[in-house]
């Protein structure tokens, strides 16, 4: 009895509303009582990416929790030899990838940054110390003290280690014995390049206006050779020579794409190539200028949501440029990475675009918004996402293939090492087998 006086009750109240509307006389006072505009219903679906199957973690590990920032630029782990390596509470940690077991912890008051290398890690401390440890034991492989400020980077290459603290000294691998410290006066970024017998490294000077420098220095002896000022770190190398960007000044505004080769040796301009891909008019006010890079044989020039491809060892006047983009009016679209696995990437606030090399067809990716970072390991894209979630995503097919939830907002890289991917998130790693079908065959 109950349920039939609702059901009257209901059909009443619905003819109700039809005799209003009906009539005309009410209808705008009608209208706002049965809908007084206080709600937006739109597409509560809840759609592929939501849907997805959750990744089955197979460990985690609490580590020291480091700046976001910081995390972003470089992470907080060293991997290899089928180990991951971290600090906790100031002690190296070493795990097995697979099973996250713990192999082994050295030292005391370590800190970033951390550098596998053919199976030892190179740690540094608050003290002022370098450590070199056996990978495979923890066991003590050599120990420095660094003289001067906090290490800010570790290089390892050719039997040397390259330690970074505004100078740059080198010391041997084997002994940890010092080698030279480079006899430039200023300090330089934590950032360099080793081209044979010379390393190239950069810094700033500030006066009346600031002037950025290029500088090579001998491998042997750590002597400056030369430097130069307003180009960037080089994009190639080979037969005695360097390709490098110049940068524009406050005296010399570039409204194209310019190449140095420089000489190895002396770090004299040899040629200077422009790069026009839009067939601007330089004079008219037009930038046409992009960033370079080079991959391969090939030569890339990224301009906001377009990039343009050309044959490196080609003059670009009598080539015509390849041309990579979404096609979005998009202001906010721009290029983020590759090319990799034949495609070249861009990304807006909601999605991520590949533009596949072979033939410029369009590859859709993401569209859920919130990207925070995203790393490419394999076949496989992995989409750290601003609500917390990873996604692993097919980058031949655009396939989303399963999520990981974490609790944080900020991400280290994405690792790869024996079959796991390894992700840094809010002072934990997450470890999860990498898909089958996105393993490089």
């Amino acid at each position: 009895m109950g349920r039939n006086k609702w059901i009257s009750r209901m059909v009443l109240a619905a003819a109700g509303i039809s005799l209003v509307l009906g009539t005309g006389a009410s209808y705008a006072g009608a209208a706002t009582a049965y809908d007084p505009h206080t709600s937006y219903i739109g597409d509560n679906l809840t759609g592929i990416y939501n849907e997805l199957p959750e990744a089955k973690i197979s460990w985690t590990a609490a580590i020291d929790k480091q700046d976001g920032m910081e995390v972003s630029r470089n992470g907080s782990v060293a991997h290899g030899g089928g180990k991951v390596f971290f600090l906790r509470q100031g002690q190296l940690i070493a795990l097995n990838a697979q099973t996250g077991k713990q192999m082994w912890k050295f030292g005391t008051g370590l800190k970033l940054p951390l550098l596998y290398h053919e199976g030892t890690v190179y740690a540094s401390s608050a003290a002022g110390n370098v450590w070199a440890v056996q990978a495979a034991s923890g066991t003590r492989k050599w120990g420095v003290k660094v003289p001067g400020a906090a290490v800010n980077a570790l290089t390892a290459e050719g039997g040397q280690l390259f330690v970074e603290n505004g100078d740059i000294l080198a010391y041997s691998l084997s002994e940890g014995k010092l080698q030279w410290k480079e006899n430039y006066s200023e300090g330089l970024y934590p950032s360099l390049q080793i081209h044979g017998d010379i390393i190239l490294a950069e810094n700033s000077i500030s006066g009346a206006y600031t002037v950025d420098y290029l500088h090579a220095f001998d491998r042997k002896s750590g002597k400056q050779l030369w430097e130069i000022t307003d180009h960037n770190l080089p994009i190639a190398g080979g037969d005695g020579t360097l390709l490098s960007q110049r940068k524009d000044t406050l005296f010399e505004v570039l409204p194209l794409t310019t190449l140095d080769t420089l000489d190895t040796k002396t770090g004299k301009i040899v040629k200077s190539t422009e790069y026009n891909p839009r067939g601007i008019v330089p004079g008219d006010g037009t930038s046409g200028g992009g960033l370079a890079w080079a991959d391969g044989g090939d030569l890339y020039i990224s301009q906001g949501a377009r990039v343009y491809g050309y044959p490196l060892a080609a003059d670009p006047a009598t080539v015509k440029p390849r041309y990579y983009s979404p096609e979005n009016s998009d202001a906010r679209l721009r290029y983020a990475a590759g090319p990799y696995d034949g495609r070249i990437l861009f990304i807006n606030a909601e999605s991520i675009y590949g533009i596949k090399v072979a033939n410029q067809s369009l590859v859709s990716y993401y569209g859920g918004g919130g990207t925070a970072r995203f790393d490419l390991l394999g076949h496989g894209m992995y989409i750290a996402c601003t609500d917390g979630r990873i996604l692993a995503v097919d980058i031949i097919s655009g396939k989303a293939l399963l999520q990981l939830r974490t609790t944080g907002r900020s991400y280290g890289p994405s690792l790869l090492e024996n079959g796991m991917v390894i992700v840094e998130s809010a002072g934990q790693l997450t470890a999860f087998k990498e898909p089958a079908t996105l393993k490089l065959k």
